[in-house]
This record gives structure tokens, C-alpha cells and sequence, in this order.
């Protein structure tokens, strides 16, 4: 027990510096988080829990439930970028120490502290971590799902969810990350306790892999309705299809093990027909679903999802409805929307994001997922914790390489699970014997350091082009360079646990500097911020009217709506000279090169009183008010 507080309080700890550090010290980026912030910035001031609205119009884009918890952080600390981001940054704490639970009950308390900290320092986990989006809520009611699903089979199975040694009796037996000595005395010559073949177990039928009772599947619908809420209907078709395969393939292991089955042989092809037939037969495929209790649970997530879907479409006359589910969920399967088709990669599109995303942990995650591999075919301990971590991982990645619209934000939900594999390969790797993996796992270390020096070579010449007065973050990527350095020395020396440290506090300060000081640097080029408070100073104070000619950010309906402003989009330059003396305080911001089209319209007292640079482009852009 006091191992499992000492785990939980240093995670907490870490997790809180990541994702709260300097959360409110910059600006909103575009395009998600202005649109979000808004659109529940405008739901606060109107009072109005029901429908959401951007720059006053319909925002058919995504379900309640970010803009409630927005209404909660609003309502607490006042609307702010830290407001706008709080929930995302809590839910994304939560979601580390729910991987930290997962990992414990799936295999044991070690593999769940390697775990949550590779999860927590994933460059594109701890980025959407701190931002206002919903993203970090459909992670971590999705995570709330599986995490309610193994420790329900965990109980069943005496305390692990492989039916192997209770994960209370093997958390009194490790020692965490900071306990070096006594690793290093045992890592190469001792397996670990939980290392037991599922044959021990005292209960082998795939029937304890279901939910004894109805009660002990509503924790589990529970978090999928809420995660419809967070996202949709992706919140409760991936994870059911993700539990129901893993426990037809579980019913098909058992039949090939007591003889009911044969192994399909033949030509590839033909096996792996074979393999699909034996797992998808439809009575197995009705016996998952009453065990799993598969109506009653969908009865829940109807409960907690449909009231709002309901009352929502009733008060726009079913817009919204259209427009979420026809647009935003069966139109992006369909076509690639707002060409985020995943070019230039096409179907490697998510193989290359999804290594790109989960840097530095991501040059393990090749020979993580071959390890894996062999353990199947090996038949090697944990083998049904294993197995459903394959399945998440696999079907969601399947489900969203198989859409139109590719965005890497799509893949998160599946991180805890990738977090999981690379767990379980660093925990084995520990205590294999003296030699073993090393080879690869030196290629890993030294691809860590050349994936550095391009990150270097990257980030110095995106500052020089875009953040003229700070090439200095540049240095960011010797932190890598540096942990791979020291990472080969350790492994060098057979100092395996020494590595780990290494890595881990490598990734640790990696993802502080790029989430917790590089935004505050960024954010001095953000143009948007400074466009309003130019006008609002020019106004001496008073309320101003802002519009946009040829040019348009969410970012200005954020900034531009502390007061409840509509921001105007103009599109001929007569519009925009009406616009400028419908006020007193009226502003335009326009490109800079847009200017001789509008003079020719424009008074006389008309004129440029502020000029900033296009935010990451090379553009400038300039606002246009009363001299």
C-alpha cells in the first residue's frame, strides 16, 4: 500500500508540472483551441448550457461536454487562456494515473510506473494535454473504460487480470524507478514473480473474462456514454469493438486449447481466412454480447448521451444534429475535410504520425511491438493482458488509417495502450540476462540521439524563419542528444536500470521545455493579441467593433469577444468602409498587401494604425481604424 501511494504521489507530481506549467502564460493557438474557447466563452455569457455557438453562429463540430467543463472552469477562475485549458490539463493527470492503475492490474505495479511516465512525456499527449480541446476528455474516458473493464477481471481473477499473481502481492514485491540498488543486484539474475505461465492459474475458462454481474458493467458503459459526450459515437463504437474482439479471440484460444478447434494451415492467405472464420462465429459473437450484458450497458450510454442530443437537436430544429453526424462523423470517414487527407504519406500517414507523436519514446516502439510478437508466439506470461492491449491499439489504429480525414489527434486515445507495450518491453528488457537485447536496444539509443540532432537542425531554422529573436530553442533538442549519450554509457556497463532512469528523465525534461517554455517564447509572435489590444488602447477604453477583410483567425472572436462582440467578416471593400465609420470604434485587420484595394474606399481620417506580422507565415497584416 505505501508503494502504491509512493507511485501515485510521484506521478501526481509529475504529471502536475507538465500539464499546469505556464498554462495561462500564452495565448490560444489556432485554429482548434479559439474556436472551443469561444464557443464556450459565448455559451457562459448568454447562460445557456444547451447549444453551442462561434462568432453567434451554430457549432455543429463537437459534442457538450468540453464546453461544460469550460462553463465549470469559467465560472471558477473567470474566462482565460487557463480557464479554457484547465480541464484538459486535470483530465490528462487523471488519464496518467489511470494508465499507472492499467498497467498495475495488467501486469504489475513497475510496468504501470514505466508506463504512465511514457505516456505523460508523449510530445503529442503532453501538447494536447494543455490544450482547449477535446481531446484530452475523450482520452480519458476512453482510458476510464478499459481501466473499469481489468480491474472488474481483476477482481474476478483474485488481484491480476491474467488470473496470475494478485497485483496487491506483486506490488510489495517491486521497487520503483528511483530504487536503483537493489534493481541492479537482482535485474540479470532474477524473473520476475508475476512472470507466471496463465497454466498456473486457478481459473482458466475465458467466462471469468466477462462481467460476473450487470452491476459490474455499468462503470464500464458509464465512461462510454460520457465519452460519447466528450466525442461522439466513435466514444462507444471503437472501445466495444476493441472488448468484444479481444474476448472472441480469448474464445477461440480456449477452443483451440481444448481441441474444438484445429489450426487452419495452408497457404497464408488461407490461414489467416481461416483464423477470421474460427473468431468471428456468430454464436461466440452473441454469447460475448449477453456477457458482457451488452443491452443493458447500451440502455446506460443511451441514458447518459441522448437526453442532450435530444434537446439539442429541439432547439435548433435538428441543424445540429445534421450537422454533426452527417457532416463531422459520416462525412470525414467518407472524404478528407479541410484537406487533412494525410498527405504526402497516404496510408503510411499515421505510421509516420504516430512516430513523430510519441518522440522520444517512439525509436523503442518498433522493437516494443516485435517483442510483443514473440510473446504470443512464445505463449509467455501475461498473455491475456497482452492481448487486449494489441486489440486497443490495433483496431483503433485500423479504424482511423481506413478514414478519409487523417489528423495524428485521432490516434490518442490508443497511446495508453501503445504506453502499455513499451512498458512491458522496458520491463522485461530489465531483467533479461547480460547481452540479451542490447544490440537493438544500442540502435535504439543512437537513433534517440540522431532524431535529436534533426530536431536541432529543425527547430533552428523554423525560428529563423518564423521566431526571429529566439534560435535559441534550437538547444532543445541537445536534451535527447545528451540522454541517448548517456543511456549508451549505462548500457555500456550492463547498468540497465540506470538506462531507464536515463530515458525517463530525458523524456521528463524534454516534454517540460517544449510544452512548459517554449509556448511562453512562441507567444511573443502571436499577432492576434496584439491587433485587439491596439484597439482597445486607440479606443481609449471603450468598446470596439472588430472585422476582417480577407483575413480571418478564430483567435479574433476570442480575443475580439471578452465583451460579447461579434467579430465582422467583410468581404468587398465597400462593406469594409461602411464597417469603419458604422462606429466610432471600429477596427479592421486586414494583410498589409490588401490595403491599396480598400483605399480607394475609405475616408480620408481612415488610415493604418498598427502593423504586426502574420503569425508563423511571412506575411504582415495591419489594422485599419480612425486616425
Amino acid at each position: 500500500m505505501i508503494l502504491l501511494l509512493r507511485h501515485q504521489a510521484m506521478l501526481a507530481l509529475m504529471a502536475a508540472v507538465i500539464f499546469f506549467a505556464n498554462l495561462g502564460s500564452y495565448a490560444l493557438f489556432n485554429e482548434d483551441e479559439p474556436k472551443n474557447a469561444s464557443c464556450g466563452a459565448e455559451m457562459f455569457r448568454r447562460g445557456d448550457l444547451i447549444v453551442p455557438t462561434f462568432n453567434e453562429a451554430l457549432r455543429t463540430d463537437k459534442p457538450i461536454l468540453v464546453y461544460w467543463l469550460m462553463l465549470t472552469s469559467y465560472k471558477l477562475f473567470g474566462i482565460s487562456e487557463f480557464s479554457a485549458r484547465f480541464a484538459s490539463s486535470l483530465l490528462s493527470v487523471g488519464t496518467v494515473l489511470l494508465t499507472y492503475h492499467l498497467g498495475r492490474k495488467l501486469y504489475s505495479a513497475q510496468v504501470g510506473l514505466l508506463s504512465s511516465c511514457i505516456l505523460c512525456t508523449c510530445l503529442l499527449f503532453t501538447v494536447v494535454g494543455r490544450a482547449a480541446t477535446p481531446d484530452a476528455t475523450l482520452i480519458f474516458f476512453v482510458t476510464l473504460t478499459f481501466t473499469s473493464y481489468v480491474w472488474i477481471i481483476a477482481h474476478q481473477r483474485k488481484g491480476n487480470f491474467s488470473g496470475e499473481l494478485s497485483g496487491d502481492e506483486s506490488d510489495e514485491t517491486l521497487t520503483d524507478l528511483s530504487d536503483s540498488d537493489e534493481i541492479e543486484a537482482t535485474a540479470n539474475t532474477e524473473v520476475s514473480s508475476t512472470e507466471v505461465s496463465d497454466d498456473a492459474s486457478p481459473e482458466k475458462q475465458t467466462d471469468v473474462l466477462l462481467p460476473r454481474e450487470w452491476k459490474f458493467a455499468v462503470p464500464i458503459f458509464a465512461a462510454m456514454g460520457l465519452a460519447v459526450l466528450a466525442k461522439g459515437p466513435v466514444g462507444v463504437v471503437l472501445p466495444a469493438a476493441i472488448l468484444i474482439l479481444f474476448l472472441l479471440i480469448s474464445w477461440r484460444e480456449r477452443d483451440l486449447e481444448n481441441g474444438l478447434l484445429k489450426t487452419p494451415t495452408g497457404t497464408w492467405w488461407r490461414r489467416w481466412w481461416g483464423i477470421a472464420v474460427q473468431t468471428l462465429r456468430p454464436r461466440q459473437i452473441v454469447q460475448t454480447l449477453k456477457g458482457l450484458h451488452f443491452l443493458i450497458g447500451l440502455g446506460i450510454v443511451l441514458a447518459i448521451a441522448v437526453p442532450w442530443y435530444a434537446v439539442v437537436g429541439y432547439r435548433t430544429n435538428g441543424q445540429w444534429l445534421r450537422g454533426f453526424f452527417l457532416d463531422h462523423n459520416i462525412g470525414r470517414a467518407l472524404t478528407a475535410k479541410e484537406n487533412h487527407n494525410g498527405f504526402p504519406f497516404y496510408q503510411l500517414y499515421y505510421v509516420v504520425a504516430i512516430h513523430v507523436s510519441c518522440f522520444p519514446w517512439s525509436v523503442f516502439l518498433p522493437v516494443a511491438i516485435y517483442r510483443m510478437w514473440e510473446r504470443f508466439t512464445d505463449g509467455a506470461g501475461w498473455r491475456d493482458s497482452d492481448r487486449l492491449v494489441a486489440c486497443w491499439a490495433g483496431v483503433w489504429f485500423l479504424f482511423f488509417s481506413l478514414a478519409s480525414t487523417r489528423l495524428p489527434n485521432y490516434l490518442l486515445p490508443m497511446y495508453p495502450a501503445v504506453a502499455l507495450i513499451l512498458g512491458r518491453y522496458f520491463h522485461d528488457w530489465q531483467r533479461e540476462d547480460v547481452d540479451v537485447g542490447v544490440y537493438s536496444f544500442n540502435l535504439c539509443c543512437r537513433a534517440l540521439g540522431f532524431f535529436g540532432i534533426l530536431m536541432v537542425i529543425g527547430v533552428y531554422i523554423a525560428a529563423y524563419v518564423f521566431l526571429t529573436n529566439d534560435q535559441w530553442l534550437a538547444v532543445i533538442g541537445f536534451v535527447p542528444i545528451a540522454g541517448a549519450y548517456i543511456a549508451i554509457k549505462f548500457l555500456d556497463r550492463e547498468l540497465r536500470t540506470r538506462v531507464i532512469q536515463t530515458l525517463v528523465t530525458t523524456s521528463l525534461l524534454l516534454a517540460f521545455l517544449v510544452v512548459g517554455v517554449a509556448p511562453v517564447r512562441i507567444n511573443n509572435y502571436q499577432d492576434t493579441p496584439k491587433f485587439i489590444a491596439d484597439a482597445r488602447r486607440l479606443a481609449g477604453g471603450a468598446d470596439v467593433e472588430i472585422g476582417t477583410y480577407s483575413y480571418f483567425q478564430p483567435s479574433v472572436v476570442y480575443y475580439a469577444g471578452y465583451a460579447g462582440k461579434r467579430v465582422t467578416v467583410l468581404h468587398t471593400p465597400r462593406q469594409a468602409a461602411d464597417f469603419l465609420v458604422s462606429h466610432p470604434h471600429a477596427f479592421v485587420i486586414t494583410p498589409a498587401n490588401k490595403h491599396n484595394e480598400l483605399r480607394d474606399e475609405l475616408s480620408s481620417n481612415i488610415a493604418e494604425v498598427s502593423r504586426h506580422r502574420n503569425f508563423m507565415r511571412r506575411t504582415e497584416l495591419i489594422l485599419l481604424g480612425r486616425q
